[in-house]
């Protein structure tokens, strides 16, 4: 079995959580046990500083989402971000989502601000540059919410998945880490109830409900991104540009 931690950077309001009966990281357990079957998980809420004793603890990392910002001056943040920066030197496998995508990026060489273009919310059409993914198509369907973005690319990553909106929406390193800018965990129910969440409150009520329109009748290729990063964590697929 290859162990995979889960560096959970936040979570949800409990009515949401309630609704779907569990934590934020069952979503990656379900997901990537789905298409890997010789994965165990071990969890760590980073963002309530409970971190792994080293970066050797597991054999491979994932970062997920969080409502911070990786320019934030906290310290679980700080934190965070050397031991993503330990892990790459070590080349032990490591993998970004959203925040996690975002502090990847920082904790490299690169940059992220609050994009002045605003929200990227709901269903989300990527074109790719490299089909690494295995998906009979030019493009890469997800489900996006966020308002920070890369803007600067690492000097060690390479962009394989861009849209005009999102230039930088997914890496993958010289080494062992690759992120992608939106949520392959994310099921269509889910995101409507988190966009209704911050409606009227941190998000206009016109770009809630055309994300929310945006994702109706439409196909993500979650399982495909799920089977990707799955491959790369076991080494089956090392998605290296070096």
């Amino acid at each position: 079995m290859t162990t995979l931690g889960l560096l959970v950077c936040g979570t949800f309001s409990d009515k949401i959580m309630r609704k779907y009966d569990g934590l934020y990281e069952d979503f990656f357990i379900q997901g990537l046990s789905a298409q890997k079957a010789s994965l165990s998980f071990q969890t760590y809420r980073v963002f309530e500083n409970d971190f792994p004793d080293s970066v050797d603890a597991c054999d491979a990392w994932l970062i997920t989402g969080s409502v911070s910002g990786v320019y934030e001056d906290l310290p679980w943040i700080t934190r965070l971000l050397a031991f993503a920066r330990d892990a790459y030197e070590k080349k032990i496998p490591l993998v970004g989502i959203c925040f996690g995508h975002q502090l990847i990026a920082q904790a490299l060489g690169g940059k992220v601000i609050k994009s002045p273009k605003g929200w990227g919310l709901g269903f989300q059409r990527y074109e790719l540059q490299d089909n690494m993914i295995g998906i009979e198509s030019d493009f890469l369907d997800l489900y996006a919410i966020h308002q920070d973005q890369v803007v600067e690319v690492p000097p060690v990553a390479t962009v394989f998945a861009s849209s005009e909106h999102c230039p930088v929406a997914a890496l993958r390193y010289e080494g062992r880490a690759l992120s992608f800018q939106a949520h392959p965990e994310f099921s269509r129910e889910f995101e409507t109830d988190l966009i209704e969440s911050l409606l009227g409150e941190k998000l206009d009520v016109a770009t809630g409900r055309a994300a929310i329109d945006s994702m109706q009748s439409t196909d993500v290729h979650n399982a495909q991104v799920m089977q990707t990063i799955g491959d790369f964590i076991t080494g089956e697929n090392l998605c290296e540009c070096d």
